[in-house]
């Protein structure tokens, strides 16, 4: 009689833990893809945003040595996540249900594309449109975008000179910051506030129903294509418009603010209506132009009920941020990085024009506490671990610049394996 037998702590036998490893490894494998998942998707998101945030700031820092901005963007990225087991058969410890290694490979696979073409173009070269602050605006706070992105608001000009990368005369904005920082502390206490609202523009102008194929009012198969496209018929009488719903973004003021000493100054700066409770926000693209009476026309602007804005570009926009970049004493003397003067001719310290709005601070060596920090030039550029509202403006403009570019266009992809 086996001695072993009906004994619950007898040594298994050798095909029973092969067999029960192969169990084990089977039901490894059903859960390993979750496994992955968590192991692995944090770390390339946090990888992802801190290189295109690097990316970002040396394109800015680039600028500022009078040299063009480039982007490799990373459309996809492949994973193959393996799990194996290894040296199995042989005989396993006494305390041990079996012996063997197991090996666990992760192989990504990274396909570059560098932005060029008309995808660069778009994303930079063509001028954002005032209408994506409905789209992008940081809650009720706007203030980021008008300095960044904004050259003038009803003549009140940002410095339009600072956004070539060749310029060397810089007009000051001093005018321009105090109307935002008025903007600022008026929605700060809740007296100015953006809202979005809808109105039906007219598409086409009213016809006549005898003039419409059939003589009907609203044709059947126009009425459903218009309704497609977002356009919708308004009959009135016998006539037909063609009208279309589109977003606008207005300026509401609380009635009790109206004669409130900072929004009175903010009216006369911006030269608007007085005792309006609401003002629309436009580009100047919308703005019809008679180009016959503009150039000799040098009376004052009429009060408006508009706040136009003329809007940058993406490049326009790298280019005025490139002034709050520091550069190293030795730069500037060999000409290695220009130098600026005002319209007086004097020197001009660029930096005052996107004081409290975004900063590069440089140094030889790398800083120690800084999440965005790129060398370039033998030095080390960064924004400081306490400079909120700079690390806020490079991401806000990294988010719109990506906005305006078209996604998944044509170009040279570059796959790289790492194993």
């Amino acid at each position: 009689m086996n001695a072993s037998h009906g004994n619950p702590f007898a040594r298994p036998h050798p095909a029973v833990l092969v067999t029960a490893m192969i169990a084990c490894c089977a039901a490894a494998a059903g859960c390993m893809g979750s496994w992955a998942i968590r192991g692995t998707r944090i770390h390339y998101n946090e990888s992802y945003s801190d290189t295109a945030s690097k990316e970002m700031l040396l394109n800015i820092v680039r600028m500022r040595y009078g040299e063009s901005p480039s982007f490799l963007d990373l459309p996809t990225i492949t994973t193959l996540t393996e799990a194996s087991t290894k040296g199995l058969g042989g005989q396993p410890p006494a305390d041990d249900l079996f012996g063997g290694v197991f090996a666990l490979k992760d192989e990504p696979t990274l396909a570059y594309q560098p932005r060029s073409g008309d995808n660069l173009a778009k994303s930079l070269m063509k001028t954002f449109k005032a209408e994506i602050l409905l789209d992008i605006a940081p809650g009720q706070d706007t203030t980021t975008f008008l300095r960044a992105f904004v050259d003038s608001i009803n003549g009140v000009r940002n410095s339009p000179t600072a956004t070539s990368a060749g310029s060397r005369i810089i007009e000051p904005n001093d005018d321009y910051r105090y109307a935002i920082e008025l903007i600022e502390g008026l929605q700060d206490r809740g007296a100015l506030r953006s809202r979005v609202a809808k109105r039906d523009v007219e598409a086409h102008g009213a016809v006549a129903a005898k003039d419409l194929p059939g003589g009907v009012k609203v044709p059947g198969v126009g009425m459903v294509t218009a309704a497609k496209k977002g356009y919708f018929y308004e009959v009135a009488g016998d006539e037909v418009t063609l009208l279309k719903e589109s977003r606008l973004l207005a300026l509401t003021v609380q009635p009790e603010q109206l004669e409130a000493a900072d929004f009175q100054e903010l009216v006369r700066i911006f030269r608007l209506e007085p005792g309006r409770t609401v003002y629309t926000v436009r580009g100047q693209e919308n703005n019809e132009l008679d180009y016959l009476t503009e150039a000799t026309n040098t009376t004052p602007q009429e009060p408006s009920d508009t706040l136009a804005l003329n809007v940058r570009s993406g490049y326009q926009v790298l280019a005025f941020l490139s002034k709050g970049v520091d550069v190293p004493e030795k730069h500037l003397r060999h000409g290695t990085a220009c130098t600026f003067k005002g319209p007086d001719g004097r020197p001009f310290d660029a930096r005052q024009i996107t004081r409290g709005l975004f900063r590069v601070c440089v140094q030889k060596h790398r800083p120690l506490r800084s999440e965005v920090a790129v060398p370039y030039r033998g030095h080390w550029f960064y924004i400081a671990e306490d400079d909120v509202q700079s690390r806020a403006t490079l991401n806000l403009v990294k988010l719109a610049i990506d906005i305006q570019s078209q996604s998944g266009a044509a170009g040279p992809v570059l796959t790289l394996p790492l194993n």
